[in-house]
């Protein structure tokens, strides 16, 4: 496996890796190769509503995303029911492969679009999230 200081985990999807996010999930936007460009062609595939990722437990739907310096941010909602609806991912290249890394999950969008602001360099307001 990659070398990398949090322990990584297989994808169903063949171009990624997952950190913080040990379910197989399949990333539908993700390119199928490599390239310098590979995190804005991800970005480019990412529109509200679309598929972010799934599994056998849940879907997740992209909400927002942002693309800075080497890093792609993305904010989504999961469908269906669940106990904390939000949830963000942050999205780099490791060694010719997207790592997709889990930051966290959310009972509030506050609280998503918060934790999403600070990674994208950007400011929010605080929410109940902070203190649960």
């Amino acid at each position: 496996m990659l070398d990398h200081p949090e322990p990584l985990y297989p994808s169903l999807t063949p171009l990624a890796v997952q950190a913080r996010w040990k379910v197989p999930t399949e990333f539908p936007s993700c390119p199928d190769e490599f390239t310098d460009d590979g995190l804005m062609l991800y970005a480019s595939r990412l529109s509200f509503g679309t598929v972010f990722a799934q599994n056998d437990l849940s879907t997740s739907l992209v909400v927002e995303h942002r693309l800075r310096d080497d890093d792609l941010i993305v904010l989504t909602r999961f469908a269906g029911e669940a106990i904390k609806d939000w949830a963000v991912a942050h999205i780099s290249v490791l060694e010719g492969r997207f790592l997709h890394r889990s930051e966290f999950t959310f009972y509030t969008l506050q609280g998503a679009l918060k934790h999403f602001c600070a990674l994208a360099g950007e400011q929010f307001e605080e929410s109940m999230d902070d203190y649960c």
